[in-house]
């Protein structure tokens, strides 16, 4: 295995895993998914072409011209998205990189390269926020801390074996390979530990940071997002169908009560979206007055029911928050504040793209008014949230009558029971069935009512649908709600990962307002719950029988990296905290004891009084312990040198081998040749070789084996190998020679 083509094919699998990591979320950088694959063929091509040859590289004018245009391409993709810069840049790194490959490479050139990947990593750092970075960002730590191994070894290679060499001159494989015997089990285990050395004290840094609330997801100008259909202004019926197949999880939460402790949450919880009102031939459109009545959250002051919700929402495009109805508060950045829509009761964020955390507190109670939100005017009823199609009208109306026959009466109890008949009436299983498929039986009529009397089956969308308009055919004011419902539970994280294939929509009744003017909404879930249930288990395939493990990786990503805030800081270092409160408590209460104790001892009236037998003997025990910490100290730093850089001195029973290194260092110290304790073994003996091929023909003659005797020397001390006796044989003769030749006049 040579060494050097080693480093070569590891350096080009680094490089990979710094581009993945740059280009690691899809959704985020739809024109970038195939560059990855593109670096890693690059590098397949150029470890078998231009590194063995370097006849086969480009030519220098042309690699020139190459990078020129690459600003071209580099303008190009910023003017068609100036909000995307500095994904913009990390690109354009990537295509002098791959014209670097195919370029004879020099150490600095490989220096250059390295930094290249770094900066690519850092990018994919601040422009990505899926968990699928944190794994590429551990692999790329990994093969750089190899890589650097390696490049160390082969610089030094080159710098003693060919000294002649330019350092810019391109690097090939030595004609000997200095390393042949490298790659054995001592090796990988220094490799391994110096990996676990670097990635803990990284770990331990990012840990003590200091952090700042609500800027552990900050972002760099406007990314590209996922979009969430079926929460646009308008949403043409069936349109959610599109997100119910897909496994891309939209937010994680964690749940908590009111003092902040860990709670489970409520089955099959409704994450309320965005409320739609007016329909008309198979479209919803959603309330018209938000952009003018948005307000804040009223303040938060603590009570103990509520349900705590920490929310990490994904990347997306859509400027709502989700979250359990009725929400008391909802809370986020100070900067850029989740606010309220009266009219509908619905959360918002200011800004509609890329990441958002933030907070919400609901009432446990479903049926208590929304805070903040104001009860429909007389018009709003009549005009919008009983408008139905005047074509569609008379269809309902004759399915819903038969439902409703025996349901008589006015007041507010008479109209909930209505509305819950009519949802029972959906939930028939006898009659509706749940499916994904949205085939038109007639296209002439319009699509409710083409559900209801032909298809009788479909999604959620569907069923809610036709329930919103059945109740208002009977004048029961309502609207169309689309949100999520339920999501993944992690028994590991304790947290729930809601993803689109959740995505679901109802419907919310109105029945008049309560004694204090608010209005009251009647939630109302026409699907038929299993049959949801079990399309939604089909959604993912293979992988949703892992989804436990790579939820635990999410998990993690999500709210102990990116999401490693103040708070979380604190709440991780209390129990330290308060474990070393309780160990200074602990010496507190000791000193105080051996302060009275051996008060009378320590007491001294001045500097005179320590000239006697009694400061004789505390001198003498001060001076003893002062002693006994410091030989302690010592002891413990050389064996954690030892586990560290192994051994130092050679054992008692040292094969031969290594005496007959120490020989050749006392010989060649006679004349003022010393190893510097910088200066490995290697590099010691070749500048003694340079050294006495410089004093003349007689001692020219043995230059060479002071080299011999390093590399018996290393096949002994870190090949752990006893020589053979001939060898050995053949080491004594060599050092007497250069023995007597040592003590030979040197020649002019």
């Amino acid at each position: 295995m040579n060494s050097y083509l080693v480093y070569r094919a590891s350096y080009y699998l680094m490089l990979t895993a710094a581009s993945t990591a740059m280009c690691a979320d899809p959704t985020d950088d739809r024109g970038g998914w195939f560059l990855p694959p593109l670096v890693a063929v690059a590098g397949f091509i150029a470890f078998f072409t231009v590194d063995r040859n370097p006849g086969w590289s480009l030519p220098r004018g042309l690699a020139t011209l190459l990078g020129i245009g690459s600003l071209g391409l580099l303008y190009l993709e910023y003017s068609l998205d100036e909000n995307q810069a500095i994904r913009c840049l990390g690109h354009w790194l990537i295509s002098l990189q791959l014209i670097k490959y195919f370029l004879p490479k020099s150490i600095e050139d490989d220096w250059v390269l390295f930094m290249v990947g770094l900066m690519q990593v850092l990018i994919g750092s601040v422009i990505n926020v899926g968990d699928q970075v944190g794994v590429w960002l551990f692999v790329w730590a990994v093969l750089a801390v190899w890589v650097l191994g390696q490049f160390f070894l082969q610089r030094e290679a080159r710098r003693f074996l060919a000294p002649d060499v330019k350092t810019r001159a391109p690097m090939q494989p030595l004609p000997r390979d200095p390393y042949t015997s490298l790659f054995d089990s001592a090796y990988f285990a220094a490799t391994l530990r110096v990996l676990a050395m670097t990635l803990a004290l990284g770990f331990f840094v990012f840990l003590l940071l200091p952090r700042q609330q609500g800027a552990a997801r900050s972002r760099f100008g406007t990314p590209t997002v996922k979009h969430l259909t079926g929460f646009d202004e308008e949403v043409a019926l069936g349109q959610l169908g599109e997100i119910l197949e897909n496994d891309t999880p939209v937010m994680t939460v964690e749940f908590s009560d009111g003092e902040k402790a860990p709670t489970a949450p409520p089955a099959e919880p409704l994450w309320r979206g965005v409320t739609l009102n007016n329909y008309d031939k198979g479209r919803w459109r959603r309330q018209a007055l938000r952009s003018t009545m948005m307000r804040t959250f009223p303040s938060y002051h603590g009570r103990r029911k509520v349900l705590r919700q920490t929310i990490k929402l994904e990347p997306n495009d859509s400027q709502t928050l989700f979250g359990i109805r009725p929400f008391v508060a909802v809370e986020g950045n100070p900067r850029v504040p989740p606010q309220l829509n009266p009219p509908e009761g619905t959360a918002f964020r200011p800004e509609g793209r890329g990441s958002f955390d933030y907070e919400v507190i609901s009432d446990p109670d479903p049926t208590v008014p929304q805070v903040g939100e104001v009860a429909p005017t007389e018009d709003r009823i009549k005009n919008v949230l009983l408008e139905v199609p005047d074509d569609v009208r008379p269809r309902l109306a004759a399915i819903a009558k038969p439902v409703l026959d025996k349901i008589t009466g006015e007041g507010p109890d008479v109209v909930k029971r209505r509305a819950m008949a009519l949802e029972a009436f959906l939930l028939d299983p006898s009659v509706f069935a749940y499916s994904l498929e949205m085939n038109v039986v007639d296209p002439s009529i319009d699509p409710v009512v083409d559900f209801l009397v032909n298809r009788k089956q479909g999604h959620c969308e569907y069923f809610a649908s036709a329930l919103a308009l059945l109740l208002r055919t009977v004048d029961i004011p309502s609207r169309l709600v689309n949100g999520f419902k339920g999501g993944d539970w992690n028994d590991f994280t304790q947290s729930m990962t809601v993803r689109q294939k959740h995505a679901h929509s109802w419907v919310e009744a109105y029945l008049g307002r309560d004694a204090e003017g608010r209005p009251i909404w009647l939630s109302l879930d026409p699907t038929p719950g299993n049959e949801r249930e079990k399309s939604i288990a089909q959604v993912g395939g293979i992988s949703s029988n892992f989804r436990g493990f790579t939820d635990l990786f999410r998990y993690i990503w999500v709210f102990y990296i990116l999401g490693y805030d103040s708070n979380r800081q604190a709440r991780l270092y209390s129990p330290l905290k308060l474990m070393f409160q309780k160990i200074r408590d602990g010496y507190v209460i000791m000193w105080h004891w051996a302060a009275e104790t051996f008060a009378g001892l320590f007491h001294f009236r001045n500097l005179q009084s320590l000239i006697s037998i009694k400061g004789f003997i505390v001198s003498f025990l001060v001076l003893c312990l002062v002693a006994a910490l410091t030989k302690g100290a010592i002891w413990l730093i050389k064996r954690l040198l030892v586990w560290w850089r192994g051994p130092i001195d050679d054992a008692a029973g040292a094969t031969p081998g290594t005496h007959f290194y120490r020989r050749l260092a006392h010989l060649l110290a006679q004349y003022d040749l010393k190893r510097s304790p910088a200066e490995t073994q290697n590099e010691f003996a070749h500048r003694a070789y340079r050294f006495l091929s410089g004093q003349g023909e007689g001692r020219r003659e043995v230059a060479e084996l002071p080299e011999k005797v390093v590399e018996a020397f290393y096949q002994v001390r870190f090949g752990h190998r006893d020589l053979p006796p001939e060898t050995l044989a053949e080491l004594e003769r060599s050092l007497d020679r250069l023995e007597a030749r040592l003590n030979e006049p040197a020649a002019g």
